[in-house]
């Protein structure tokens, strides 16, 4: 059995993004962005982050490993290289993406809902002035760097590709 065929929920989550993310790629400047999923968007694209760092770094995890100490860890055991030139500045960069995406925490924010923080941290005078300039940047760079990091395992075995 291969590590795709081993991860299941993964296969799902990356499967699901792909179909969400096609669908809110639909929208542009001006449209009406009452059907845009941007929330479920963000909130999926960091489960399946941190579902595919546990997936590789496999039982050497616990429970209250957070998705940054778990970055980290792929990065130090070269299991992953972050999309930047000086991986400890990648690392540095990758958890300002993540507490600028949140305020706080990310997985605080989308699961309390408390975009008010969001938005007096990242400057912004209000909730709407957060989500019109900084959300869904931050979303789509998310994206680019899970996506990244997706593209550096071997499908089959869970390894990083020999030829990075």
């Amino acid at each position: 059995m291969t590590f795709k065929d081993e991860q299941r929920a993964l296969q799902h989550l990356v499967k699901e993004h792909r179909w969400l993310r096609h669908h809110n790629r639909r929208f542009k400047e001006g449209d009406d962005q009452a059907d845009l999923l941007l929330f479920a968007e963000a909130a999926l694209i960091l489960m399946t982050l941190e579902r595919f760092v546990r997936a590789i770094l496999g039982p050497d995890i616990t429970d209250t490993d957070t998705l940054y100490n778990l970055l980290q860890r792929a990065v130090s055991k070269k299991l992953l290289r972050l999309p930047y030139d000086d991986q400890d500045a990648g690392t540095r960069a990758l958890k300002k993406l993540l507490v600028s995406l949140s305020g706080k925490n990310v997985r605080n924010t989308l699961m309390h809902g408390n975009f008010e923080l969001a938005a007096r941290e990242a400057g912004c005078s209000s909730v709407d002035a957060y989500f019109q300039t900084v959300f869904a940047g931050e979303v789509e760079a998310l994206y680019k760097v899970t996506d990244d990091l997706l593209g550096q395992i071997e499908p089959d075995t869970g390894a990083p590709w020999r030829h990075r």
